[in-house]
Order: structure tokens, then sequence, then C-alpha cells
């Protein structure tokens, strides 16, 4: 009875892919197929208002599954294997143990010393990516420590399937796979994901030598240094969305129907549209498993991760002598740095103002046919608090540098980044012991707005401040949408230049993609009419952002009082140093309502971090500066 139910299921999953999941068996991994004939959904199984949520079902379209099969990953091992061609099984060994760690795993457990693409080409097992057999038998002797990184989990021969449910029913299991199901707490945990998820390679200097180390992919350490950690929201929180729907997760055997909750769906839903729709629309060319109905299912939860999960936007328009000034907030609603993962990601800012004929006056952020930024500086935009200049893009990436401080797009030459404006998490701070390999690099770590308000460390965001130039007497209209791209058209122009067969297929299939961002977050203003009157009327207190900041030795400070305020009231600007001692009286008397500017003048203070207070009644605000000689 049981071999016919298994029959049943593994016949359901051929029909709903277009190449079957793999059955073959190793001395320690079996192939996903095995794991669907008794874990797919049948309306009653592993099944939420009649609509299949099995694992396979769900994790079958993602990158998780398409680990080794992902055409921009081999892509870039060749890239690596074409530059250090002295280092070629290092590399592919390193690269094989997570994206496809069955195959890896099971060929250093056969006694061999490493593990080639061109063997995992032709590995079934190692082409079904990190599948069921893989993540269900680490072990948690050494997680979060430094030995689990960079896939240093640990899989024995023991035939253990570590799941989250007290009790499992382990005969059938036992009886088909040789497998027994246990309990385990940690299979929830971030540190579970961390093993791969986190990934530290050697720095190669230009004669060949191992000059250091490079935390290529950090997003555990970040998350480590982030508020959410304190709060229990792991990576699979996100990534593995639950239903609290009682669940029963398995078709064997028939009598047995315990119920689970929660389910954790296995959808590993990320942000890379690109890279889903190319495994969509090349199916059969890539051996996928998937169908086309799953990826749509896979698509749909990363449009909702990108737009819904990720960030926040929000946007602030005044105006004043003649000026458009437009204050971007973007906020980093994830548990790591955005973008995060593997160095090539980018966001960044489009920002554009039309006046009352609809015509755009300027524009920061735009984009041509091949999805460049229009506008981008060479080597690369430097990170910005003010923009002024319609050339002048707000990018979020990380710029890589070799050991001579150069830009590089080679990951084994990296030896740090001459820009990381990656907008951190929420409760990141420079004071974590993590923060070493995870630190903001480049002009954003001198920025007061970027992670900071005021004396506070850890907003989690960034504020831009656009400064337009607008005549009098007219309307204009402020939109602004957060863009993602998961690897640049420079990345590309790179990557064109080097002839080799896995290079020229993803140059193949990535030619025929769209190339137009994610678009993550929109947000606009109502019109804004920059009449006198207008410009005149000040409804809030406000202190301004200082500017220039940093500044050498004069800076100046924007405020504005408010209609209404008492007359009495005494309003007050004083300067602190990092200790707090004031340091300087720049304002101190009754101020009627209106915008007001000062001029600091810094000459006889040393370099550093100060701060300004501005107070009026009841009325609190305080700015950070730095100063630098």
């Amino acid at each position: 009875m049981v071999k016919w139910l298994c029959v049943i299921c593994i016949v359901s999953s051929v029909v709903l892919a277009q190449n079957p999941l793999p059955l073959q068996t190793s001395s320690l991994f079996s192939g996903s197929g095995n794991c669907a004939t008794c874990h797919t959904g049948n309306g009653t199984v592993l099944s939420e208002n009649g609509v299949d949520i099995s694992p396979t079902t769900h994790w079958r379209s993602s990158m998780m599954a398409n680990s080794s099969k992902d055409p921009f990953w081999r892509a870039i091992v060749e890239e690596e294997v074409h530059e250090h061609p002295q280092l070629q099984s290092l590399i592919e060994n390193t690269c094989t143990r997570c994206h496809a760690p069955a195959g890896n795993r099971q060929s250093i457990q056969n006694g061999d010393s490493s593990y080639s693409m061109a063997q995992m080409k032709l590995d079934p097992l190692a082409n079904d990516g990190v599948s069921c057999t893989v993540c269900h038998q680490f072990k948690s002797n050494n997680y979060g420590t430094t030995s689990s990184y960079t896939g240093g989990y640990n899989i024995t021969s023991e035939r253990l399937i570590y799941g989250p449910y007290s009790n499992p029913f382990a005969p059938p299991m036992i009886t088909n796979t040789n497998y027994t199901p246990v309990f385990t707490e940690s299979i929830h945990k971030s540190e579970h994901c961390a093993t791969c998820h986190t990934l530290f390679t050697p720095t190669i200097d230009y004669n060949g030598n191992i000059a250091g180390v490079f935390p290529e992919q950090t997003p555990y350490l970040e998350w480590k240094n982030s508020k959410y950690r304190n709060e229990g929201v792991e990576c699979q929180t996100c990534h593995m969305p639950i239903t609290n729907t009682p669940v029963d997760i398995a078709t064997a055997p028939p009598f047995n129907t315990t119920l689970r909750t929660p389910f954790w769906k296995h959808l590993f839903a990320g942000g890379n549209k690109v890279l889903n729709r190319i495994l969509n629309n090349n199916i059969n060319l890539l051996g996928i498993t998937a169908s086309n109905t799953n990826f749509d299912t896979t698509l749909s939860y990363t449009k909702n991760m990108l737009e819904t999960k990720a960030t926040d936007l929000s946007l602030q328009v005044t105006y004043s002598q003649n000026f458009l000034f437009a204050n971007i907030t973007v906020e980093n609603l994830s548990g790591h740095k955005l973008p995060t993962g593997i160095p090539y990601r980018r966001m960044w800012l489009h920002l554009t103002v039309k006046d009352q004929t609809n015509n755009v006056i300027f524009e920061s952020g735009n984009w041509n046919d091949q999805g460049e930024i229009i506008g981008i500086d060479s080597p690369y935009e430097p990170h910005h608090n003010l923009i002024t200049d319609q050339n002048q893009v707000q990018i979020y990436e990380t710029i890589l540098k070799d050991v001579n401080g150069s830009v590089t797009k080679n990951l084994l030459r990296s030896a740090g980044y001459l820009k990381d404006n990656r907008i951190p998490p929420a409760g990141f701070t420079s004071s974590h012991p993590s923060y070493d390999s995870t630190s903001i690099a480049g002009e954003a770590a001198l920025d007061t707005n970027f992670n900071w308000n005021g004396v506070i460390e850890g907003t989690g965001s960034d504020i831009v401040t656009y400064k337009i130039t607008v005549p009098e007497n007219g309307q204009y209209y402020v939109s602004a949408e957060l863009c993602y791209q998961p690897f640049s058209p420079g990345l590309i122009g790179y990557l064109q230049g080097i002839n080799s067969p896995d290079i020229q297929q993803f140059m193949s299939l990535y030619a025929t993609s769209d190339k137009s961002p994610s678009i993550m977050k929109t947000i606009s203003s109502p019109w804004i009419t920059n009449t006198k009157k207008e410009e005149n009327l000040v409804t809030k207190f406000r202190l301004f952002q200082n500017y220039p900041n940093p500044f050498n030795a004069q800076t100046k400070i924007r405020y504005s009082i408010p209609e209404g305020i008492n007359e009495y009231v005494i309003s007050s600007i004083k300067i602190y140093d990092i200790r707090g001692n004031e340091v300087a009286t720049l304002l101190n008397e009754r101020k009627s309502p209106g915008e007001y500017s000062l001029l600091f003048d810094a000459a006889g203070l040393p370099s550093g971090i100060y701060y300004y207070r501005l107070s009026s009644g009841n009325f609190f605000e305080t700015r950070k500066m730095v100063l630098l000689k």
C-alpha cells in the first residue's frame, strides 16, 4: 500500500514539472524526487485551502533548488578560474561546496580531495541544488562559529533527517529511504543558513600570493548586528513564511493524520527576478525541474518581497528662496544590509520633478535601454548626502578594491571596499564585534544622516536631500522610486570580454532578458506651489542638516520657527563635543516665525564629531556634524 501511494506521488511530480526531480541516491544523499513521494500536496496532505504548499512544490523553482544550474553563478566561477587558472581546483571546490553540496560532500566522503565543475555537471544529485537531504542533515554542533562559515556545515553518515517537529513518525521514512527523522530546534535558526551565507574568501595579489581574507558575503553577521536578533526574527521568518493552519505533512502512512503547526513554506524568496525569469524561460535548456506554474509562484513571492518586505520610502518636499528641497528617507526593513549577498547588487533612487505643464525639469537616476544609470560617474558614483545636479545619483552598492586600492570586479582580487553604503539593518552599530567584517566604507561612513539620527546610531535608514532650482510662481510635482538590480551592466560588460562556454551561455540568456530594474517602492508629493506666500509660511519647527558636512572650518546651519509660536519663548542653538561639553552658543534670543540660517566657524576647534541642538519652548532637536581639518 505504501509503495502504491509513492508511485502516485512520483507521477504527480512529473506532470507538474518539465523535467522530473532526481531519484538517484548515494551513501549520504537522496534525490528530491524520493522525498516528494510522500511529501507532495494532494488536496489533503500538505495543502492549505486546497492549494499545494508542499516543500518540493515551492522549493523546486527557488534559487536554492537551482543553485548549481544558475547560469550567472557558473559564469562567475568561470571568470574567477579565467583570472586565476592556478587556483582552479580551490575555486571550484569552494564554490560547489554550497552551490552543489550533495555532489561536493559526497565526493569528500568518498575520499576525494576536491570536487570540480566538470564533475558537478554530470552529477544528478549535485544538480539537485541545495536539496532536502542536504539541509535536513546539517548537524548543529558548530553553528554560529567561524568553522561553520564558507560551507562548513557538518553532515555525517548517520542518515538522520532533522526536522522542526517533536515525536516524528519514523517507520515510513526508515523503510523507504533508510533515513531516520529526528527533532531539532536548530533547523529554523539563522545559524543554519549562516553556514553557506557567510562567506570569507582569500585575497589574491598580482603575484599570485594570498594577501589576506575578504568577507565576500556576510548577511548572518549583519543580522547579528541588528535589532532582529534580540527580537527572535530569524532568516526563515522572512524567507520561509509560516502558516498557522494545521498541516498534515506526509501521505504515508494514510492512517497517520497528525497535523503540524506552524508549517514553514519552502519558498526561499529573494529579490532576483532577472534570474527567476531566465530560468523560467529556459527550462529544458538548463535542465530545470520546475514548471512555468512553479515559477509564477516564486516570481509572485519575489515581487512581494521586494515591494512590501524589504524597504520603506518617505518623501518631504519644501520650498525656500527659489529652491525645492526634497528629503527622501530610505528605510531598511530587512535583517541584513540592502542590497545583500554577492557584492554585485545595487539599489538607487530615481527622482523626477515636473512642472505644471508636465515637463520634466529635473531628473536623477533614470536608466537607458541596457539598464545602466544615466549620469553615473567613472570609475564609480560616490555616496551623496546632498544632490544638486541631475548627474548625481544616490546608488546603494559595494565597490570592490584590490591590494593596490584600485577598483576590481574580480572577487578573489578583492581586498576590501572603496564604497559600501548598502543600508544596514535597524540596530546596526559600529561598536558591534562583527563590524570589522561588515563596516560601512567610503563617504557614507561620514554621513550623519546615514544610519544616524542626531546622537543615535542604528536607524537602519538614509536621508538624501535634493536641492533643485525652480522659477517662482510655478507648480511642481515630485516623484521618486527605489530601483534594484541583481547585477549591473558594468559587470555584464566585464564578463562579455571573456570568451568561455559558461560565460557566453549566460551572456546569450541575459541578452534576451528584461534589463529594466525592479521597482521596490514609489512615492510622490502633492503639487507644490512656490509663491511668496507659500515661501514665508512655516508650519513647524525644523533643524536642517548643516551644509557642507563634513566641513572645514565653516558650515551653515538652517532652522525654522513656525507660525503661532509664543513671542516670549527664547530659541537657542548650542554646539557640543562628543563628550557632551558645550563648545559654542550660536543663538539665544526670541525669534519670530520664519526660516533662518547661521554660520558656525569652528576654526578654533579640533577635528571630530560635534552635535548642534535647537531648543525652543518644548521643542528640542539634535543633529550630528563632522569637522575635518
